[in-house]
């Protein structure tokens, strides 16, 4: 199953910047060949269900294993199908495109 959606990882430490984490977890992400955009809030992403759960598992033990003693994980996932959602255009792309042309 395809899926598009959004994941958020949040490690729970007293250190003040989740700077080192996240650039982990921005690695793994990128190694798994999976479609992405990381954003200041999350990281949308997009592809076949399995890989995305074991993506976002490997996120999560990668904060654990570096030193966090907790971490979350906010996941929002989608599928469909009424149309082929991995040649589909991402919403933010029609949205922007939308706005570029004179429909509105």
């Amino acid at each position: 199953m395809y899926v598009s959606g959004e994941i958020q990882v949040v490690p729970i430490s007293s250190e003040v910047s989740m700077t080192r984490y996240i650039a982990k977890v921005k690695c793994i992400i990128e190694a798994s060949g999976l479609e992405h955009t990381m954003h200041d809030s999350g990281t949308n992403i997009q592809g076949e269900y399995a890989v995305v759960a074991r993506v976002v598992e490997q996120c999560m033990q990668s904060v654990l294993d570096s030193g966090a003693p907790r971490v979350l994980c906010y996941i929002k996932l989608g599928a469909r199908t009424d149309k082929d959602s991995a040649k589909e255009m991402p919403a933010a792309e029609k949205v922007k495109n939308y706005l570029a042309s004179d429909k509105h």
